[in-house]
């Protein structure tokens, strides 16, 4: 009986989790560069259960035993294009991720709304330099170019190129906030991709349909709804046997 009781539970956490994903997804719909989320629901083994009868056994079936979520995964299915007429925003069309550097190392998004500090640096909106071929990109000048393979022209003079990455397994990339990945060793190293073409003036909207992502959460909290009674009523068969017996 606590075995059914410990399923239920774990259940409803798992939809708990799910929960969470799914609105964090719904919240982030008008994030440029955003990539939808998915919960990562692992199932407990399953069980045989027998029947004893006669001191033979006979095989009834398989019984599960729970799950839970073990992190979650990114989506990086494209997202629509939004021009927005400011010569710093880029946008990716086809696979790859813009290089960045931070403080705590190199870092790569989808997110190509850029701009330039005081110092003349190409920078993301937290501040952090984008990377170039050759490294840092230093505008120093007016006139902004960026051409469809990503290079950079500014007042007519070639400045560098932008640094578009893939990576052999994406699932190996971590977030870490502000649209921003971290490659893990199960990434790979980062290559160098020619094969996108980069849009100025424009940036890629969120890749979440908001449609979906409200019929997931309703389908979520249905079951949760569920598990919960589930657990209500072994929580009154549990009071009878204690009452009762």
């Amino acid at each position: 009986m606590l075995r059914g009781l410990y399923t239920a539970a774990s259940g409803m956490l798992v939809q708990m989790a799910k929960t969470d994903v799914l609105s964090n997804n719904l919240s982030n719909v008008s994030t440029a560069g955003f990539q939808r989320q998915a919960p990562h629901v692992y199932a407990f083994p399953d069980i045989l259960i027998s029947r004893l009868h006669n001191g033979q056994s006979t095989p009834i079936g398989r019984i599960g035993t729970g799950a839970l979520v073990n992190g979650d995964r990114s989506s990086f299915a494209p997202g629509a294009l939004q021009n927005t007429g400011n010569p710093f925003d880029v946008a990716l069309v086809g696979p790859g991720f813009f290089g960045i550097e931070t403080p705590e190392g190199p870092r790569y998004t989808r997110d190509g709304r850029f701009a330039v500090n005081a110092s003349g640096w190409l920078v993301t909106l937290d501040g952090n330099r984008v990377r170039g071929e050759r490294g840092p990109i230093l505008i120093n000048g007016n006139d902004v170019t960026i051409d469809g393979q990503g290079q950079i022209y500014v007042d007519g003079q070639f400045v560098d190129k932008l640094l578009i990455v893939e990576f052999n397994d994406r699932d190996g990339l971590i977030r870490r906030g502000a649209n921003l990945y971290e490659a893990t060793e199960e990434a790979g190293l980062p290559f160098r991709y020619t094969d996108t073409s980069v849009v100025q003036g424009a940036v890629e909207m969120a890749n979440v349909n908001v449609v979906r992502e409200m019929v997931n959460l309703i389908s979520a909290q249905r079951a949760y709804e569920a598990n919960a009674k589930v657990v209500q009523a072994y929580d009154e068969t549990l009071g009878k046997a204690v009452n009762d017996i």
